[in-house]
């Protein structure tokens, strides 16, 4: 097939500038713009999240053509206005829904799915058992059997981002389809380039040693664990500081204030939940002493690779989709634990050793630049996309 004629339809609730829903959003957007490059037929169906105004627009983001859908809040969910129609009438080779609880993707693929049409499905760590259990099990529950199901069987195939979401999507899902496992792409190069310190006065992290989780504040993130084994951290080094910065989940973020609080830990914690980006972004990065990620679940991890651009080192949960790279490459320390107490205890071992071993602190640095060199080729990446298209077509 000629490359001018494939036509590539992305589905995804959120789209750039909603960079506050979280790595999804980072990379379709990567993936489209690339396959752009290739000079495909790209367009993207979203909803008008993160927009000034909930209405209907078309845009042209980097020579990506997004159509923002106006839509409606039922409760938890935002039901896209005028998708069915316009899902109907427009001409694509293969659609590529990415996530799949929100209502723009389920809705499409029931669409799809009647309409005969190829389309492929990116869960993007949204399917697993333990997470699906943790909120609005039921109404998931519901979905699932009424919807989801339907749509997993009618699927040309699935694409996943590492080998444990895939493990951790089978086995909830039961169903086999054609399946591949392709990296998100990654532009590493904005974040090698040093960044003005005064930046991070915004924070008061100036002349700060500070430890840093970025990244979305909610439960999933385990964000508790980090503060529990920083108290216990802070009781050696008294001059360390933690940084918590994203955006929030409202209930969440009170919880995690009140905790800090309860520990006397507010002049050694500094929380925000503001969605920041560019130069703000990668300062923060470079300044800190190391990035930590706790997650229950990832099923990347932009962070992690943002944070080895930056040049600083990594310290990950073990669910984590990133971990095999980590682990191939040395390029961070990974923790786990049987149970809250255990988990604790051995991120807290985790992180002493990166404040006493500076050795070891270079080179899990260096180990993270040839992570990201040897296995971030877009080019590459992006033509293994392309040639899972193609099997369908």
């Amino acid at each position: 097939m000629e490359n001018k004629k494939l036509r590539v339809l992305f589905i995804t609730p959120a789209y750039w500038p909603a960079i506050d829903y979280g790595g999804p959003v980072q990379a379709v957007k990567l993936l489209a713009e690339n396959l752009k490059s290739f000079d495909y037929d790209i367009k993207v169906f979203t909803l008008a999240y993160g927009l000034k105004e909930n209405k209907f627009q078309r845009e042209n983001i980097n020579k990506v053509d997004v159509f923002y859908f106006g839509f409606y809040k039922f409760f938890r969910w935002f039901i896209p206005r005028g998708l069915i129609k316009r899902l109907i009438k427009e001409k694509f080779d293969i659609c590529h829904i990415n996530l799949v609880w929100d209502p723009i993707s389920w809705i499409s693929g029931v669409v799809l799915s009647l309409l005969n049409k190829k389309f492929v499905i990116s869960p993007r760590g949204t399917v697993e058992e333990k997470l699906i259990r943790g909120k609005n099990f039921l109404i998931k529950k519901i979905i699932y059997f009424l919807l989801i199901k339907f749509i997993f069987k009618k699927a040309s195939g699935f694409h996943f981002t590492s080998r444990r979401e895939m493990e951790e999507f089978f086995s909830f899902v039961k169903i086999r389809r054609p399946y591949t496992i392709i990296l998100n792409p990654f532009d590493y190069r904005e974040f090698e380039k040093k960044k003005d310190i005064n930046l991070i006065h915004k924070f008061n992290l100036e002349n700060k040693d500070y430890l840093l989780y970025f990244g979305r504040i909610n439960w999933k993130k385990r964000i508790e664990l980090l503060i529990d084994a920083f108290y216990d951290l802070n009781k050696k080094y008294s001059n360390l500081y933690l940084a918590i910065i994203g955006s929030a989940d409202t209930d969440y973020f009170i919880k995690i204030k009140q905790k800090i609080k309860n520990l006397n830990l507010e002049d050694k914690i500094i929380i925000s939940e503001e969605t920041i980006s560019g130069d703000l972004k990668i300062a923060v990065y470079q300044n800190a002493y190391c990035l930590i990620v706790p997650s229950i679940s990832e099923n990347f991890g932009y962070v992690v690779v943002e944070a080895l651009a930056a040049n600083i080192p990594v310290i990950i949960s073990e669910g984590v989709g990133l971990k095999d790279l980590i682990e191939k490459y040395n390029a961070g320390l990974v923790f786990n634990g049987s149970d809250y107490d255990d988990l604790k205890n051995n991120l807290v071992n985790k992180l002493d050793l990166i404040l006493t071993d500076n050795s070891l602190r270079e080179k899990l640095i260096q180990n993270g630049k040839e992570l990201l060199y040897g296995e971030f080729n877009n080019k590459v990446l992006t033509q293994k996309m392309v040639e899972f298209y193609a099997k369908f077509l």
